[in-house]
């Protein structure tokens, strides 16, 4: 396995199902708002609550694809890793198939509504086409993306969880990293 693919993996998973998360959030908090101006608190709850599983749905899902993507990029042949179009390939049918869970993610939260689960099918070539074109990065072969290279969240974290310490020394570097 290569150093690192999979943690370049994850990166990209997680900006992924940022971007994915940030539009739901957007969209179920105009719905959360409006129901609050109609009056309705338990109505507005239950789509606030709509919109935080959908946010943890899509980051998972980005966070399911970085690690998928990664790991195929990790233990495909080297002279397959190689070609730019063939790498580009495999990245491009994971990324594709992985997001389809984000599909599914939108359909539970929207209680099968047409528009949102086919604005999210519509976006599956996007991603796809995304990650195909992060993937030299991803298996190290380019870099072209920096961000993908800089480990000092991931780290950083790590570093935290393996602290010795109870919770409110982890809590305190916890707001360090932070601020």
């Amino acid at each position: 396995m290569h150093q690192g693919v999979m943690s370049r993996g994850l990166r990209f998973g997680l900006r992924v199902g940022s971007v994915s998360a940030a539009v739901w959030v957007a969209l179920w908090l105009v719905g959360t708002v409006s129901s609050l101006l109609r009056g309705s608190g338990r109505e507005a709850v239950a789509i606030l609550g709509r919109g935080l599983l959908s946010a943890g749905g899509s980051l998972a899902t980005g966070a399911l694809l970085g690690v998928a993507t990664g790991a195929a990029l990790a233990v495909a042949p080297s002279r397959l890793i190689a070609r730019g179009t063939l790498r580009c390939t495999l990245a491009a049918l994971v990324g594709g198939v992985v997001f389809l869970g984000e599909v599914a993610v939108v359909a539970v939260t929207s209680d099968g509504g047409y528009g949102p689960v086919l604005l999210t099918l519509a976006a599956v070539p996007v991603v796809a086409g995304t990650t195909a074109a992060y993937s030299g990065d991803i298996a190290g072969h380019t870099r072209r993306h920096a961000w993908l290279r800089t480990p000092g969240a991931a780290r950083s974290l790590a570093a935290l969880l393996s602290a010795q310490g109870g919770w409110r020394s982890k809590a305190h570097q916890a707001l360090k990293l932070l601020w």
